[in-house]
């Protein structure tokens, strides 16, 4: 079995930085509010980045999930081959 058979899923992976972007993007957006009305919006700050981070760790265990599935049937096809 050779290592460089195992493919990534490439769709999560980009969901992944996606997700990435939306946190620079909400943080970037949120420093202007702030400045802006002069409030600090740390309530919202961290129910943002908990919810963004349970949702960035789901993926990564998908992506991983992935690879697992991907190396198990090239074992099987491997297996079956010989």
């Amino acid at each position: 079995m050779r290592t460089n058979d195992v493919k990534i899923n490439a769709d999560l992976v980009i969901a992944l930085i996606k997700l990435k972007e939306a946190s620079v993007l909400f943080e970037k957006q949120t420093q202007i509010i702030d400045e802006t009305t002069g409030i600090d919006h740390i309530e919202e700050r961290g129910s943002f980045a908990d919810g963004l981070l349970s949702c960035m760790d789901a993926v990564g265990k998908m992506i991983g999930e992935s690879a697992i599935n991907e190396v198990h049937n090239l074992f099987l096809q491997t297996k079956t081959a010989t």
